[in-house]
């Protein structure tokens, strides 16, 4: 299974295309309860991945963590800043990464139904290795894979799949539940 941090393209690709607003905060890392305090945080939810930067101008993503929530991502996102097994805490505390200093937290969203949202985090971790997705990994690691991330072409060859297909299905199903 691939390191997630290596296919950060293809990901935000994928996310971009079933509709996720990947330039949202794209240049804000989160350093505080504030800053997950936006509106969009407050009045939404469904699948959502932290990723982490060096630079907030820097290109280079690299996605850590991939979940799911059926409360507004900010109750979730509060729970990961607060809590001492969050995510967000983890990269406040510098616990995560150990290997390098200088990268913070940043947050891609895709607002859809709970159903929805757990299918693709299912696809996603069935796929890549998330290093802070212990329970569907089998451990955590402690290390932020930083080696030359992959062109997103790469990861589409990875599968035997129609895309256009696939993310109209997507939002079909996402459609159906919604309603």
């Amino acid at each position: 299974m691939s390191h997630s941090e290596t296919s950060g393209p293809f990901i935000e690709y994928f996310l971009k295309k079933l509709g996720a607003n990947v330039e949202y905060n794209d240049d804000h890392p989160i350093r505080s309860l504030n800053d997950i305090s936006t509106p969009a945080y407050r009045n939404q939810s469904g699948l959502y991945v932290f990723y982490m930067k060096n630079n907030p101008r820097s290109e280079t993503r690299y996605p850590v963590y991939v979940g799911v929530t059926g409360r507004t991502f900010y109750q979730r996102f509060y729970e990961h800043a607060t809590q001492p097994t969050g995510q967000i805490k983890k990269v406040w505390d510098r616990r995560y990464p150990q290997n390098v200093q200088g990268y913070e937290i940043y947050i891609w969203t895709l607002n859809v139904t709970h159903i929805t949202a757990k299918y693709l985090e299912s696809v996603l971790l069935e796929v890549w290795d998330f290093p802070l997705n212990q329970s569907e990994n089998g451990q955590e690691r402690s290390n932020l894979d930083t080696s030359p991330q992959r062109p997103p072409e790469y990861d589409i060859g990875d599968f035997n799949i129609s895309w256009g297909n696939y993310f109209d299905e997507i939002q079909t199903i996402n459609t159906i539940y919604k309603e």
